[in-house]
């Protein structure tokens, strides 16, 4: 699960006041990882308790003490306050993840909700669905379609049919492979929203990698729409076409690994640095490109759907 350290709410000192604000705010966009800040708060404040009790208890065996001071006890109280913070980071204790669990519950919104939002909002942008005007026949130029045979557009049928494939790749670059899944899906829409060709042939491009003049195979045409200064703008553009998803997989991993412009990316450590220095190379030009992965990736359906792919593959071993 990939956790952010420089996000909204997340305080790396005691001494940082913002937190509060910075919660509030958060709220306001993603309930649900405002619920995650708060319960870490309360978990900090529980172990400064904790800490505190526990000096108060030994305060007797330091009477008269020539190593005991007010300024040394001032120290002590800042130094019990740095590590409850530092303790409920993370994991922490174990007291915030039970207490995230109940708060949902009444204050959060459905994982699914938050995943299929983050899907939706992106596909408008990158592939907008084909409006449906009248019963003519449609133009052979359509762009995208649902895929009925290998993508259903659940979560757990688009992880069973690429999970080796994204763990393979993933395993080239250095990384988790629900990172290389997440990413897809977000670009074509759990693989329902996959471009095609003229005659409705899949191009089974699942990273949306544009056709520019380095590339010498297939591309389809797509309507599509990037931002410019922020505001978003219809284009028509080619896109890679591929003969299968392993294709798609590997020429994805080329691109990264042989391009100059995303080597910061390609010798990221870990699968938050890695989506960040994606997105600041500019892979995409949606500016909340990099926060939609990262929720996937932390989303609990694909992280349900992981877990049993890899027991699967385990079995079969």
């Amino acid at each position: 699960m990939i956790n952010s350290s420089s996000g909204a709410g997340g305080a790396d000192a005691y001494t940082d006041l913002s937190s509060v604000n910075s919660i509030r705010s958060l709220g306001r966009s993603d309930k649900n990882q405002a619920l995650e800040k708060i319960a870490q708060q309360f978990e900090s404040m529980m172990v400064q308790m904790m800490m505190k009790s526990m000096r108060q208890a030994n305060e007797a065996f330091s009477e008269g003490s020539m190593f005991s001071s007010p300024a040394g006890d001032m120290y002590e109280d800042m130094y019990d306050d740095q590590i409850a913070l530092s303790l409920s980071q993370g994991r922490g204790l174990g007291v915030a993840e039970v207490m995230v669990r109940q708060l949902r519950q009444r204050f959060g919104e459905p994982e699914e909700k938050v995943l299929d939002s983050s899907v939706e909002d992106y596909m408008q942008h990158r592939v907008p669905r084909p409006a449906v005007t009248s019963s003519l026949p449609s133009s052979p130029a359509v762009d995208a379609v649902d895929r009925p045979a290998e993508f259903d557009g659940s979560v757990e049928g688009f992880v069973d049919s690429l999970f080796p494939l994204a763990q393979r790749a993933a395993a080239k670059l250095g990384l988790d492979a629900k990172v290389l899944l997440a990413q897809s899906a977000l670009e074509t829409g759990w693989g329902k929203k996959i471009s095609v060709d003229g005659a409705g042939q899949s191009s089974n491009n699942l990273f949306n990698i544009k056709a520019d003049k380095r590339w010498s195979g297939s591309s389809v045409q797509v309507n599509t729409v990037e931002f410019k200064a922020g505001v978003p703008v219809p284009e028509r553009a080619a896109f890679r076409a591929y003969d299968s998803a392993q294709q798609s997989f590997d020429d994805y991993v080329a691109f990264l690994t042989d391009s100059p412009r995303y080597h910061r990316a390609a010798s990221a450590e870990g699968a938050e640095q890695f989506v960040r220095e994606l997105s600041d190379a500019g892979y995409a030009t949606d500016p909340g490109y990099a926060d939609k992965i990262i929720r996937i990736v932390n989303s609990a359906p694909l992280q349900k759907a992981v877990a049993s792919a890899q027991l699967r593959s385990a079995a079969q071993r």
